[in-house]
């Protein structure tokens, strides 16, 4: 049975340079569960990954309305870092989803993206072992976990793309109720 069917997943990769392993795992995993997956970035191009594989998104990170999708899945890599961790646009987007109580997860690195966006502020949290990013955290109100995966309320992040399995199980396990 899929766990997913009837579920609307947004998942948003930086312009450049996105993390493949987890990009791929989590969208095929998510469809394969019966979801509806688009994709969205700051550009509709094509968009190279970090080693060889490139995706064309569905859509605009400022023509995302969070009201239409179950989750919003941010994709780490340096493309999490030099374009999502920044991102107004995208800033705004996880703020509204987050006051609409709306499953938010990231991946490795694009945890920071969520502490910059204001919605970890007294949550748990872990990102990829980066000095930067751990400082980022704290800085931002963040409680700092050393795990693969935290799962605080709506929220679940994860520290490392070895972990996009267990990412990818948490994220099924609370759509799936």
């Amino acid at each position: 049975m899929e766990k997913l069917t009837g579920k609307k997943i947004l998942i948003v990769v930086g312009k450049r340079n996105y993390n493949e392993q987890e990009f791929e795992h989590l969208y095929q995993l998510f469809q394969e569960q019966g979801a509806m997956v688009e994709v969205a970035s700051q550009e509709t191009g094509k968009i190279m990954g970090r080693l060889e594989g490139f995706i064309v998104p569905h859509l605009l990170i400022k023509d995302a309305k969070p009201q239409n999708y179950d989750a919003i899945i941010l994709i780490g890599g340096y493309g999490a870092y030099a374009f999502l961790w920044d991102d107004v646009q995208l800033h705004e987007l996880l703020r509204q989803a987050h006051q609409l109580n709306k499953l938010i997860a990231a991946a490795s690195l694009s945890s920071v993206t969520l502490a910059n966006a204001g919605i970890l502020q007294g949550r748990k949290a872990t990102v990829y072992p980066d000095y930067n990013a751990a400082v980022i955290l704290a800085e931002k109100g963040a409680h700092h976990v050393y795990q693969s995966i935290v799962v605080d309320d709506n929220i679940i992040t994860s520290n490392h793309p070895r972990k996009v399995k267990q990412l990818g199980e948490a994220i099924m396990n609370k759509l799936a109720g």
